[in-house]
C-alpha cells in the first residue's frame, strides 16, 4: 500500500507533466523502488501510459467526480511505496472554483507538488513564477520543488537556478525534450498506449524518457519531497452491474477505469473479457454486458463486419440480459456510426440510434447523472465525463439519465433505453 505520494503539475498543457512523469515512472522502477501511478481527472488515455510506465495499473483520481474519502482510498491502496500522479493543464485548473484540478488533489492527498516549468523564452521571471505559485497552493500543500523544461543552455539553466535558490525553491534539475518522447495526438487527445505498442513504439518512447530523466534531474532528492499519506478506508462506488460482466476490452473498447473494474472484483463480480474486433461474442452465461467507450471510429469495417460479436448481443438482448454502452460502445449498440467521409457503417441495431463523425461538434465536460430506469442494481446518483465530437443525428426511445452540468445546471435527459439495452455518451466515475 502507498505511504507517501507526490503530485506533478505544470502551468499549462504542454509544459512537459507527462514526458517528466513517464520517465520519473520508468526510472524509478527500473532502479527497484516501489512506485504505483495516478492520473488527475477523467483522462483514460494518459493513464493507460503511467501504467505502461510504472509496469503496474494506474488509475484516476478526480477531486470533482470522486468524494475525498474515496480518492484517500484509492491513492493509499495502490501497490507499492511512492504514488506518483500526473497533474491535468495547468496547476489550478478545474471546473468552477477550481473543483477537479492538481492543486485540489494536492491538497486532498497531502501530498507536495513537483513543478514542471516551460523555460522558453525566459530566464529568472521562471523562479518568480515558481514562488507565486507556491503563495497561492491550498493550505497544508508544499511546493516540493520545480524541474526545468526546454533549457536551452548551461548559461540558462544556471540564471534560473540563482533565481529558484535565492527564492528557497529546489531545483531538481533540467531537461530539454527530444522529438522521439512526443505522444502524437489524434482528435480526442494522444494516441493509446495499446496503438503505440502495437508497432512496437511505445517502450522505446518511455525509455528515452527514463534514459533523460536519470541523466538530468535529481532522483533521490525527488523522492525525499514526496509527501507521506494517510492509511484510510473508503467506499468505491458504485457497486458492481451484475455478477458475472461481460466486458469488451480491445483497442476499440479501452476506455475502462481502472479504479472501477477493482472494486467490481474486489465485490466478488467476475469479469469476462471480450474482443469485438476479433469478432467476439459475449460469453452467453453473464448477467451483464458492458461495452466501454475508445476509439470504435478507428475500426468501423472490421466493427461492422463482426458477425459473431453483433449477433452475440442480439441474442443476449433477446435473453433480457443487461447490456450497457458508454460513448463508442454507446454508439455500437445504435443502428449506424457514420464516418467523417459520410460513408454509414451498420452496427448492432438495438438502439434506434444514429450517430455521425461527418457532423462534428465538441461535447465536453462533468456531468451529474440520475438514472431513470433501473439498469444497474445499486446506482444512485453519480458523476460521469463527456467528451466526443460526434452527433446524434438521429436518436428515439426513452432517456437513460437526467443530466446536470458540473455547475448542477440542469441539462435535460441524455441516453437511450430499449427493453435491457440502455446506453449513453457519458463515462461513469463514481
Amino acid at each position: 500500500m502507498a505511504s507517501r505520494a507526490l503530485v506533478v503539475g505544470g502551468l499549462t498543457s504542454g509544459s512537459g507533466k507527462t514526458t517528466v512523469t513517464l520517465g520519473l515512472l520508468r526510472a524509478l522502477a527500473q532502479a527497484g523502488h516501489s512506485i504505483s501511478a495516478a492520473k488527475t481527472g477523467p483522462d483514460y488515455i494518459d493513464c493507460a501510459f503511467l501504467g505502461a510506465a510504472s509496469l503496474s495499473p494506474a488509475v484516476n483520481l478526480d477531486s470533482h467526480a470522486m468524494p475525498a474519502g474515496m480518492i484517500r482510498h484509492l491513492a493509499t491502496a495502490r501497490p507499492g511505496d511512492l504514488l506518483i500522479a500526473e497533474g491535468v493543464m495547468g496547476l489550478f485548473d478545474g471546473t468552477d472554483g477550481g473543483s477537479g484540478s492538481t492543486a485540489e488533489l494536492a491538497a486532498l492527498l497531502g501530498a507536495p507538488i513537483l513543478l514542471v516549468l516551460d523555460a522558453r523564452h525566459q530566464g529568472q521571471t521562471a523562479a518568480a513564477l515558481a514562488a507565486g505559485i507556491r503563495s497561492q497552493l491550498p493550505a497544508g500543500t508544499d511546493l516540493a520543488g520545480v524541474v526545468l523544461n526546454r533549457v536551452a543552455s548551461p548559461r540558462h539553466q544556471a540564471l534560473i537556478a540563482e533565481a529558484l535558490a535565492s527564492r528557497n525553491i529546489a531545483h531538481f534539475g533540467s531537461l530539454s525534450v527530444a522529438p522521439s518522447m512526443q505522444v502524437p495526438s489524434r482528435h480526442l487527445g494522444l494516441v493509446q498506449a495499446t496503438d503505440l505498442a502495437a508497432t512496437d513504439d511505445l517502450e522505446p518512447r518511455i525509455g528515452a524518457a527514463a534514459r533523460l530523466v536519470e541523466a538530468t534531474l535529481d532522483l533521490d532528492a525527488i523522492i525525499a519531497a514526496a509527501g507521506p499519506l494517510q492509511a484510510t478506508t473508503g467506499i468505491v462506488t458504485p457497486p458492481p452491474p451484475g455478477q458475472r460482466i461481460a466486458m469488451a476490452n480491445d483497442p476499440a473498447f479501452g476506455f475502462a477505469y481502472t479504479h472501477m473494474i477493482e472494486n467490481w472484483r474486489a465485490a466478488g463480480a467476475e469479469i469476462i473479457p471480450f474482443s469485438p474486433l476479433a469478432d467476439e461474442a459475449p460469453a452467453a452465461d453473464v448477467d451483464f454486458i458492458f461495452l466501454p467507450g475508445g476509439y470504435p471510429e478507428l475500426h468501423l469495417p472490421c466493427l461492422t463486419s463482426a458477425g459473431r460479436f453483433h449477433d452475440g448481443l442480439r441474442a443476449a438482448a433477446a435473453r433480457n440480459v443487461r447490456i450497457y454502452g458508454e460513448c463508442g460502445g454507446f454508439m455500437t449498440l445504435g443502428e449506424a456510426i457514420i464516418d467523417d467521409d459520410g460513408t454509414s457503417y451498420p452496427m448492432a441495431g438495438l438502439l434506434r440510434l444514429e450517430t455521425s463523425f461527418a457532423a462534428r461538434k465538441l461535447h465536453l465536460g462533468y456531468r451529474g447523472l440520475t438514472a431513470l430506469v433501473d439498469f444497474w442494481p445499486g446506482l444512485g446518483p453519480v458523476k460521469g465525463h463527456e467528451f466526443h465530437y460526434t452527433t446524434a443525428i438521429a436518436a428515439e426511445g426513452e432517456p437513460l439519465f437526467a443530466i446536470r452540468d458540473a455547475a448542477g445546471r440542469d441539462l435535460g435527459t441524455t441516453g437511450l433505453v430499449n427493453g435491457s439495452v440502455c446506453g449513453s455518451y457519458a463515462h461513469i466515475i463514481a
